[in-house]
């Protein structure tokens, strides 16, 4: 009886496991213990509540980033929109980033239960990021340029593009939100056709879409979170500082800062 009854209970863990579309690590570090934070029963929202106020979440991998605003003590981040994937999930609680370990995922059969408690490094987390960076193989020859202190020409340097940063801004006039994210050629033709034609409505006029070649997705996100002006910088070895696309109708958002 005693046996039965503890195969019927590990049934019903293996469901409950199964049915969650999202598996989250928890910091267990003494520094994170004034952020409760868990998901719901669904798995498709993280919910936080902070001692002190809890001023935004970003979420990131080599691939995607989201950044949420809070500025409150609880806060549901929807995570509906977050694609499969392994994620650092970055809490600033006042004067303090808390990091946590996000896992998406679809039909996964085999992972690990929702309480399982890991305490990882903010090291380890960025060295996972960088690690997962996937190179797409699609290359690109910059333009001759003649030197003007030799006035000779410089031969085509060859560069392997492995993601496409993007940013877009989507306004009414009065309300507006901003996207980014990483996204390979695909996304990017599909993204620069949509806002050509949301430029043509009254509802998309105010609508700004920005976007750069990354030659190394690790070192640009490591860049990127450690300079807030980035988009200012006018050479770097890691992603083309002139936007490969921007608005037509708006050319300052080549500088645009996030």
């Amino acid at each position: 009886m005693m046996k039965r009854t503890s195969t019927i209970l590990l049934l019903l863990l293996t469901t409950l496991i199964y049915g969650q579309n999202s598996t989250l690590f928890q910091n267990i570090n003494f520094r994170a213990a004034e952020l409760k934070h868990q998901l719901n029963t669904s798995g498709d929202s993280l919910l936080l509540h902070g001692e002190r106020r809890i001023e935004k979440v970003v979420i990131f991998n080599s691939d995607f980033e989201k950044t949420f605003e809070v500025k409150d003590h609880s806060s549901k981040i929807p995570l509906i929109d977050i694609p499969v994937g392994r994620y650092v999930a970055e809490v600033k609680v006042a004067d303090k980033l808390i990091i946590l370990t996000l896992l998406r995922h679809e039909d996964l059969k085999d992972i690990l239960p929702q309480n399982k408690v890991v305490e990882q490094s903010h090291e380890e987390l960025e060295e996972t990021v960088i690690n997962n960076t996937v190179n797409t193989g699609i290359s690109f020859q910059e333009n001759q340029r003649v030197s003007p202190a030799n006035a000779k020409l410089k031969e085509p340097e060859e560069k392997i593009i492995t993601g496409y940063w993007i940013i877009h801004e989507i306004s009414n006039g009065h309300r507006s939100r901003k996207i980014t994210r990483m996204g390979d050629k695909e996304v990017v033709d599909l993204m620069i056709a949509k806002n050509e034609l949301d430029l043509r409505t009254k509802a998309g006029k105010f609508n700004t879409l920005t976007i750069w070649e990354v030659y190394d997705t690790g070192k640009f996100f490591r860049f990127k979170r450690l300079n807030a002006n980035y988009a200012e910088e006018t050479e770097s070895d890691f992603f083309n500082v002139n936007p490969i696309y921007t608005t037509p109708k708006n050319k300052n958002l080549e500088k645009t800062k996030v």
